[in-house]
């Protein structure tokens, strides 16, 4: 059995194992280390074509796979090389928050990820509600226009607004333009008057389209700009022949679920040790985010992001 550590391991080799899976290819490696000059720890066990694998990295809440993305974790198609893995590292004495989707029955509470099968977009008009449906159509009267341009510069500017307005530091422009230099990365934006009102930051696989982050104006959030935003996206996905629309992480109960919730998608129960919406001292602080000026929570943002993985 061979065992690989970090820059051991060969790009290559890793990602055949890890295939198109996005939250588990070895680019990470470069895309956090660079971008936050966090410590990685990757290590893969494999013999043969049976492999165990698990992508981490240190940081002030201990390991943590991956910082900054909705999930990740351990990876195996050997339930003996997944044991040999974690035994490893138990051995070592390192511990690592991995954040694996589970797929549980009756899910109640904590971090979910929602993921939608798409066959075609007749399909998906029959999935849906009646309702739901109605509400989607209200959003294509709006005057709305659909961007599929790739400006990070604009997406940025909708982005950065809107994690100041949530309570929450936003990411440096640098984090997500490594991201854009690894993956294939689609940038979507509602305009109204020629004027930016949502965005959607997305890596693209060619079988899913990952949601990263979203982000609508609040005003025009009352005039169904985020059922565009989705709607439009799913349109998109038809075209270009993807299957998965992974709609990113939530919390179980929230405005965010709900609004996933009427897309009918699977819920996935995400692992993790960390759950910053049940810590009262971090939703006091987020209130107090929210209120700052803008060019504030921007300056400071990014230098303490890494620090919220």
């Amino acid at each position: 059995m061979n065992i690989l550590i970090n820059e051991q391991i060969d790009l290559t080799l890793w990602n055949k194992f890890a295939e198109n899976k996005t939250f588990f290819r070895y680019e990470w490696m470069f895309i956090i280390k660079d971008s936050y000059k966090l410590e990685p720890y990757f290590v893969l066990f494999y013999e043969d074509n049976k492999f165990a694998l698990i992508a981490s990295f240190k940081t002030a809440k201990g390991y943590i796979s991956l910082p900054f993305v909705s999930y990740s974790g351990f990876l195996s198609n050997d339930e003996n090389m997944l044991t040999s893995l974690k035994t490893y590292l138990k051995d070592k004495s390192i511990e690592i928050d991995s954040r694996d989707l589970l797929d549980k029955k009756n899910i109640t509470s904590g971090y979910v990820d929602a993921i939608l099968k798409i066959d075609d977009y007749k399909g998906f008009w029959k999935h849906i509600s009646t309702n739901f449906r109605t509400q989607l159509r209200k959003s294509e009267k709006m005057g709305y226009t659909f961007s599929t341009k790739f400006d990070i510069d604009r997406f940025y500017d909708i982005y950065s607004l809107g994690m100041r307005n949530l309570g929450t530091p936003v990411h440096k422009k640098e984090y997500l333009e490594q991201i854009a230099k690894y993956f294939s990365v689609n940038i979507f934006t509602v305009l109204k008057n020629n004027k930016a009102v949502g965005t959607m930051f997305c890596i693209n696989d060619d079988d899913t389209l990952s949601v990263l982050y979203a982000y609508v104006l609040p005003m025009y959030g009352k005039e169904y700009a985020n059922y565009f935003q989705y709607l439009n996206a799913v349109k998109w996905m038809t075209e270009h022949n993807l299957s998965y629309l992974d709609m990113g992480r939530s919390t179980y109960g929230n405005g965010t679920f709900n609004f996933k919730n009427k897309f009918k998608p699977k819920f996935y129960t995400i692992r993790s040790k960390i759950n910053y919406s049940s810590n009262d001292k971090l939703q006091k602080i987020s209130k107090l985010w929210s209120k700052l000026p803008l060019f504030i929570a921007n300056f400071i943002g990014p230098k303490i992001r890494k620090f919220l993985p």
